[in-house]
């Protein structure tokens, strides 16, 4: 009985030997789900890109790229994952897409969480349009929606006389339906603008526009972060609102539009078809920009 006993134990000893042998060696995904796309940049450089492989014994993370070849790359995050590994503790790890407009070539991966920051300062460097060269005065929105355009590589030979001959107007002056008035002169009476909801429809005949308004200043930035200029309504110079009532409701008509294309600690950058590329203060711009929270992003 005695001997039986014990090689009772010598069998479940080995028994668990085995099976601690091959926990020590392997991972396993304990979850893994998609998410609202978001944005980082490369934080730490020794970190590295992994593919999950499973050969049946367990989870292995095989290297696929090294971070060190991406020291400012932008990812677009779209799925997370739990990880345990053989050390028994859990680590979070992205499923990330490298993202520019630079280079039509992508780099896809997981990486662990670590090694990945929320960047501090983004400017994509959208390029100019200017609404006063072709005397297009109250065209800023679609000189606006033409500048992210161009900054996605769309539409980069055509002009705003030429984009503006296919700018969708409303009958009876309602920006709400399309471009109210002329953008190329003053209509007493009519609100001349076009507001988000058909300028994102216009947008999207020629790339993917969205329709974002009612976003906090933390979403257009994430925007930013995902390589997406954000058409934003603001007021001329930034001044207080002075508002006007028209039979469709109340309007603001010092309205001013420009493209938000960066942002930094205590500022953010335009591309305002009115005067220019330039920073404004964090303070100014949130002023401005809450009065209607329109926004439309080119993504």
């Amino acid at each position: 009985m005695k001997r039986l006993l014990m090689a009772g134990i010598v069998l479940l000893t080995t028994w668990l030997g085995v099976t601690t042998a091959q926990a020590a060696t392997t991972s396993q995904i304990l979850s893994q789900k998609n998410v609202t796309p978001f944005g980082k940049v490369t934080g730490n450089t020794k970190g590295k890109l992994v593919a999950f492989e499973n050969d049946g014994t367990g989870l292995t993370l095989a290297t696929t790229h090294q971070l060190k070849s991406f020291p400012k790359t932008a990812w677009i995050i779209s799925k997370s994952a739990l990880i345990q590994k053989a050390n028994g503790k859990n680590y979070r790890y992205y499923y990330v897409t490298s993202t520019s407009v630079k280079s039509k070539k992508t780099y896809s991966g997981w990486v662990w969480r670590g090694d990945l920051k929320t960047p501090t300062t983004v400017n994509l460097g959208a390029p100019y349009v200017s609404q006063q060269a072709v005397k297009a005065w109250m065209g800023c929105e679609s000189a606006s929606l033409l500048e992210g355009l161009h900054y996605k590589g769309v539409l980069k030979s055509t002009g705003l006389v030429a984009f503006m001959k296919k700018l969708p107007r409303s009958k009876s002056n309602n920006p709400n339906t399309g471009f109210a008035g002329s953008p190329y002169k003053v209509t007493p009476g009519v609100f001349q603008s076009i507001f988000p909801k058909p300028l994102a429809k216009w947008g999207s005949r020629y790339h993917k526009v969205k329709n974002i308004s009612g976003a906090n200043l933390s979403k257009l930035r994430s925007q930013l972060r995902l390589h997406n200029p954000v058409v934003v309504y603001v007021t001329l110079h930034f001044a207080k609102a002075q508002y006007g009532h028209y039979f469709w409701g109340t309007g603001i008509n010092n309205s001013h539009v420009m493209l938000l294309d960066g942002y930094k600690k205590g500022a953010y950058h335009v591309a305002d078809p009115n005067q220019g590329k330039y920073w404004v203060t964090a303070k100014k711009f949130a002023r401005s920009y809450q009065y209607k929270h329109f926004a439309v992003a080119i993504q």
